[in-house]
């Protein structure tokens, strides 16, 4: 089969098509080989679009966002935290990248969710860190998008005006040089259907407590259209929405890391994510 122009060919991690459930544990993170169904599929070069993806249509676009963390205070971001523990580090992150969402976006106000992660390669020497996540997935259902709203408020002792719209905004930087190993597909939201979806119960346990998040995976389909960025750099980051009220029973955007065997001397992969809250009048 030939490859469209600015398109790679990539084998894309879904859930097996007879699954209706899923239950993941923390402690595992890599699902086995018997869950998956590894499809392969072209992916589009985002950079190369004629119409480059946007938030508003397929879900999500890259932008160009420097950060003086990532360049002054890269070891102390990087270092192992205990899970749902944040770090000075990751606050001060926050700090900076909260008023970018704001403006990109247009919201009355952005609250920083306590989900970030650093995530390493699993060719990267830190082996005890968080590894890419390895199959195609939501971070979370309409229900528990709305339970992480009141977490967060509740987290920034903010009890806010009334406001008609809320969205959970994501956001993806490498803190690698390029080329990436492993970068970041997403799938065009418009072309995700409800029937395409597998509830998933992801569960976590620390010392001080257990917590079972509700996300979702995704069975594979033809109709579904997949984007990268290739070559990212520490002062870009993908931002994609992972809930809408607007249209809560939307699927944007499914998105997952897979191996560029395109890439010249690949380096391994180490990258940040975080979630915000936006709220709009």
């Amino acid at each position: 089969m030939g490859v469209p122009p600015h398109s790679i060919r990539a084998k894309i991690p879904y859930l097996r098509s007879d699954l209706d459930t899923l239950f993941v544990d923390y402690s595992a993170r890599i699902l086995g080989e018997e869950t998956l169904d590894r499809q392969p599929l072209t992916i589009r070069n985002g950079r190369e679009a004629a119409i480059p993806p946007s938030l508003e249509q397929e879900g999500f676009e890259l932008t160009h966002c420097h950060s003086r963390v990532v360049q002054t205070r890269l070891t102390e971001l990087t270092a192992e935290r205990t899970p749902l523990k944040t770090s000075p580090a990751m606050k001060a992150y926050w700090d900076e990248t909260t008023p970018f969402i704001q403006c990109l976006t247009g919201a009355r106000a952005v609250y920083p969710i306590n989900a970030s992660a650093v995530r390493f390669s699993t060719q990267n020497t830190r082996q005890k860190m968080m590894t890419p996540a390895g199959w195609v997935h939501l971070d979370y259902d309409p229900e528990e998008a709305e339970q992480q709203l009141r977490e967060t408020l509740e987290l920034h002792a903010v009890t806010p005006a009334p406001y008609s719209r809320h969205v959970l905004y994501q956001s993806w930087r490498v803190l690698s040089d390029p080329p990436q190993d492993f970068p970041l597909a997403i799938c065009d939201g418009r072309t995700v259907r409800g029937e395409d979806i597998v509830p998933i119960e992801y569960h976590m346990k620390t010392e001080a407590r257990e917590v079972t998040y509700r996300s979702r995976g995704s069975r594979y389909s033809p109709r579904h259209q997949w984007w990268y960025f290739p070559d990212m750099t520490p002062d870009e980051m993908i931002i994609f929405k992972g809930f809408d009220s607007r249209h809560p029973d939307q699927s944007k955007t499914l998105h997952v890391a897979f191996h560029d065997e395109t890439a010249e001397h690949p380096i391994p992969r180490s990258s940040i994510e975080t979630r915000y809250f936006a709220l709009f009048d």
